[in-house]
């Protein structure tokens, strides 16, 4: 059947439009893929998923009483992702300016982006508080996107010192992956903009397995797949694996203790200026004598971690890396010195071991026994036993009985009491100082000076000649003394908690580093002639005297011995002490440089430390210190 002519029209209408359309898309089509290739081809490109790390909180750090020492906060880190950047000078200059940091220059910001070997890991130019100003610098960071192509502004946890110089040695600082820890990165998985531990417990409890399992204060970061468009604005996320915080570390550290330890050891220093201006430094420290545990540990002039925490600035710098003060040295156990007399107890026990002295045992102290090569004393005091000889410290008996019982006694006496080795407590920058013995002088000198001589040993007895210990261990030996023997292994770390739940990861068991083996007896008598040392007529008893508790101490004035002092001037001030004296708990030592007298110095300082400790109610430190007494 034939069709109709306008139906047939119809058709070649329809047909003509299906062709033109067809056509349309076709060039359509031919514009999109050819023409504008490049164009769409960016767009598609710049819409693109990528892994972020989610950074993990580092675990807290408390006092034994659970005070915080250590903790996180958040902050904004405004970062760059460098693959994304078309102008890298450009963008430089813009964020440098809306930065508004003196610190951070254009020049500066494209090192960072230019050293980064890791294009898929944003490069951190700045870490931002979340305060005023640094809320309102982050809208306005955020406004101006459009111009910041590749600037990425996400919140992550920044260490923070709630108590500012407190322990600020003992906690240590953290601080940016440098170059030369890209080991961290192959070995550990750390990011190359990851914050790390740099000092202290930050740095020795950075990574530490216990029982098992992972006690370290650092966490494991999260990871989180978000798509992003042209403006590093995330579009979505995709997904989260959440970040797991660092392990929380309870201390042996009183803090309340601590405080006061700083605090008299700065107020005693100031006042010890205005007599001795080379008087600048010091530090102190109180031990457990039961379990090594160390209940505070001050080290003058402070260190405030949290100037660390986010870069240091460059007003700081000058003050931390200052050559005069070295603030950043801890130098309780970084530093030595000569003990002075506080290193008679090593010479009261090596003869009393060896039975060449007893407790009745005299020497007269006289003009007649100063003839070179020993060492004058002070006065004159006639005859002396043990416990009148240590209560006002003469210097004639120690040489006498140092010099019947030989140098290889007093040697090997030091090293059972810990001396010329690290004690190998949980910090870092530990030294093991130096205890002279005649085979180190054979190594360490020629001609006439490789041999020990008598006035070696003559020096030795008293704490001078080559002795240098840090502060650390003379606490450790008076702790050795007051506990019947026992030399602990000094600690910080009691407990390693959970962060996620709590949970009890580990706890420290007390640690005998060696007994001793000497004698109760002997250890009895040389604790009996340091209680004269804080009683009537002994050198420390104007400072104690009104103390409710007993002690057993020791002061000390020890020659410096550095080039360029005046040996007859320039004295450092050495203290000891363990208390109660019928039933040790703690032990004390302090070293004041250019000090002078130990006394008057460290003594001033460990009163105050005990008032506290034992609960007593403190008396302020004396505009004028006491004279020196040895």
């Amino acid at each position: 059947m034939a069709q109709k002519p306008n139906q047939v029209q119809k058709v070649k209408i329809l047909a003509l439009v299906i062709v033109v359309l067809f056509a349309c898309l076709g060039v359509r089509l031919f514009y999109l893929q050819v023409i504008n290739e490049d164009t769409y081809a960016t767009l598609s490109e710049n819409n693109r998923f990528r892994i972020l790390s989610i950074p993990a909180r580092r675990g807290n750090i408390y006092d034994t009483n659970m005070q915080e020492l250590a903790i996180s906060k958040p902050v904004f880190s405004i970062s760059v992702v460098t693959d994304q950047i078309r102008d890298k000078d450009a963008l430089a200059i813009k964020l440098s300016q809306l930065l508004s940091d003196p610190a951070i220059t254009a020049n500066t910001i494209l090192d960072k982006i230019n050293s980064n070997d890791r294009d898929y890991e944003p490069v951190v130019i700045k870490r931002i508080l979340y305060d005023e100003g640094g809320i309102s610098l982050v809208s306005k960071l955020e406004e101006m996107k459009d111009q910041l192509p590749g600037v990425l502004i996400s919140e992550e946890p920044m260490r923070y010192y709630p108590n500012g110089t407190l322990a600020g040695h003992l906690l240590g600082t953290v601080g940016l992956i440098s170059k030369n820890e890209k080991n961290l990165i192959a070995d550990y998985g750390y990011l190359t903009n990851e914050w790390i531990g740099k000092s202290g417990l930050e740095k020795t409890q950075e990574r530490v397995t216990a029982n098992n399992q992972d006690a370290g204060l650092r966490g494991q970061n999260g990871m989180e797949q978000v798509e992003i468009d042209a403006k590093s604005t995330a579009v979505r996320t995709v997904s989260t694996q959440a970040p797991v915080s660092g392990n929380s570390l309870v201390l042996t550290i009183d803090a309340g203790v601590q405080k006061v330890m700083e605090d008299s050891m700065a107020e005693t220093i100031s006042k010890l200026q205005e007599r001795y201006p080379k008087c600048k430094a010091g530090s102190a420290v109180l031990l457990n004598v039961k379990t090594g545990g160390v209940i505070a540990m001050a080290s003058y002039p402070t260190m405030d971690p949290n100037d660390f925490s986010n870069g240091l600035s460059s007003d700081k710098a000058a003050y931390y890396w200052s050559e005069d003060l070295k603030p950043t040295l801890n130098r309780a156990v970084s530093a030595t010195y000569p003990p002075g007399s506080t290193f008679k107890m090593v010479t009261a026990t090596a003869a009393l071991s060896a039975g060449v002295i007893d407790g009745n045992t005299t020497v007269t102290c006289s003009p007649s026994m100063w003839v070179a090569p020993r060492a004058r004393c002070p006065k004159a005091h006639g005859a002396v036993n043990l416990k009148k000889a240590l209560a006002v410290s003469c210097n004639t008996y120690f040489q006498e009985i140092g010099y019947r019982v030989g140098n290889d006694a007093l040697y090997e006496t030091g090293l059972k009491f810990g001396f010329g080795q690290k004690t190998n407590i949980d910090l870092t920058g530990e030294v093991a100082g130096l205890l002279p013995s005649e085979a180190w002088k054979n190594e360490n000198f020629s001609g006439w000076e490789q041999t020990w001589r008598n006035y070696d040993t003559f020096y030795m007895s008293m704490g001078q000649g080559y002795n240098s210990f840090t502060t650390l261990q003379l606490a450790n030996y008076v702790a050795t003394i007051a506990n019947g023997g026992h030399r602990m292994q000094p600690y910080l770390v009691d407990q390693v908690v959970s962060s996620e739940d709590g949970s009890l990861i580990y706890q420290y068991q007390s640690k005998v580093v060696q007994e001793t083996g000497f004698s109760d007896s002997v250890l009895a008598q040389v604790r009996e002639a340091m209680h004269a040392v804080a009683q009537p007529g002994g050198t420390a008893y104007s400072i104690f005297a009104a103390l409710p508790v007993e002690l057993g101490c020791k002061t000390g004035t020890a020659q410096t011995g550095l080039v360029g002092d005046d040996k007859d001037k320039d004295y450092h001030g050495i203290f000891v002490a363990f208390a109660p004296y019928d039933d040790p708990q703690v032990a004390f030592a302090c070293v004041i440089e250019y000090g002078y007298h130990g006394g008057s110095s460290g003594g001033v300082i460990c009163k105050s430390v005990l008032e506290q400790y034992f609960g007593l109610n403190p008396e302020p430190i004396p505009d004028q210190l006491p004279e020196a007494q040895e």
